[in-house]
């Protein structure tokens, strides 16, 4: 069995912190810089746009930090785009997930640093990666700009070489998770690879209604409060004002303002405008958001769910945070009456 430690350089107009790397990698403005690579000890190489795919015995394993971004990278854009042969997540071996498994940080440079490596991540390298992962600038007709001098590409390839160093001395850090734990995290990459089916319709009229309504409460807000607070999210103006009536506040969080109201002596200004706080600060409406930025192009959200985000291995939810869904206030037949309203439907 061949080691293969693989790290990838991405560039694309998506926000890859609030789409998600599936949709990030489906959008049509999303490219790769680079790859670089060692096989075992091997010397670092790097692979770029133009050149042959590395080629890759079947026995192969291949080793990433953060494996769910090089899975979905190499599948949805290297596979269709530059011919490469499919990766299967059983061949994957992910580095982050075997430190989150020893309760040890997520991220390259702090695992490599509480396991004692001497060798860390390049942090001017990444100032570069991520100056160089967006457009420089966008064009009256739409086309990207991005830095694509010779120095920079080449800083940048020494800094994605640096990262597969750091990602192999870390390997021989750290224990491989056992073989139930790796079966558990390759149904996890299957899981989050298949997604949940999103209205997308629907969810984008929700959202106008919700902003619609959002500038209701605070057109209300502002009159409320004779002009002091305009916003129904202005907290510090907001516990200004409530403190001028005669209240005295800690804080304007959801158990704040639950505790606030259940007063008796609130003067009608001061309930209303926390009522109005409460309504405005609903984080239901804010998954809508999420939803319509993680889809891809097929429909379907991904990358939802995050192996081993807690110390006791339990999940952690991502972007729409399918765990933390608000419990239903209303009857089944209630919330269908209401989805068919924004022409949906369950």
């Amino acid at each position: 069995m061949t080691e293969l430690h693989i790290d990838f350089e991405t560039r694309s107009a998506v926000d890859l912190t609030k789409a998600g790397v599936h949709a990030y990698a489906d959008d049509p403005s999303t490219d790769v810089w680079c790859m670089a690579y060692s096989w075992g000890e091997g010397p670092v190489q790097i692979w770029t746009p133009g050149g042959p795919a590395p080629a890759i015995s079947a026995d192969a394993i291949i080793y990433a930090h953060n494996a769910a971004f090089e899975l979905a990278i190499w599948n949805r854009l290297m596979v269709p785009r530059y011919g490469w042969p499919p990766l299967d997540p059983s061949r994957v071996r992910c580095t982050m997930a075997m430190a989150m498994a020893m309760s040890l940080p997520a991220s390259l440079d702090q695992a490599a640093a509480a396991v004692g490596l001497d060798i860390g991540k390049d942090m001017e390298g990444r100032r570069l990666m991520l100056q160089m992962s967006r457009p420089r600038a966008v064009k009256d007709d739409g086309t990207l700009v991005w830095w694509d001098d010779e120095a920079r590409r080449q800083r940048l390839y020494d800094y994605c070489k640096q990262d597969v160093e750091v990602e192999r001395q870390l390997t021989k850090r750290l224990l491989p998770l056992t073989p139930a734990e790796q079966e558990l995290w390759v149904l996890d990459m299957r899981i989050n690879d298949r997604g949940v089916a999103i209205d997308t319709r629907t969810v984008k009229r929700m959202i106008s209604a919700a902003d619609r309504e959002q500038a209701r409460l605070d057109r209300r807000m502002a009159k409320v409060t004779e002009g002091r607070v305009t916003a129904c999210t202005q907290v510090a103006k907001l516990e200004e004002w409530v403190s001028g009536q005669g209240i005295p506040v800690d804080g304007l969080a959801k158990a704040d303002v639950t505790a606030l109201l259940d007063r008796d002596d609130l003067p009608p200004a001061v309930r209303e405008a926390l009522v109005l706080r409460r309504e405005g600060s609903k984080s239901s409406v804010k998954k809508l958001v999420a939803m319509r930025d993680a889809v891809c192009t097929d429909g379907r959200a991904r990358g939802l769910l995050q192996y081993h985000a807690a110390s006791t291995g339990r999940w952690g939810g991502r972007r729409v945070q399918p765990q933390n869904l608000p419990r239903p206030s209303l009857a089944h037949e209630q919330i269908e009456e209401v989805v068919s309203l924004f022409g949906g439907g369950l």
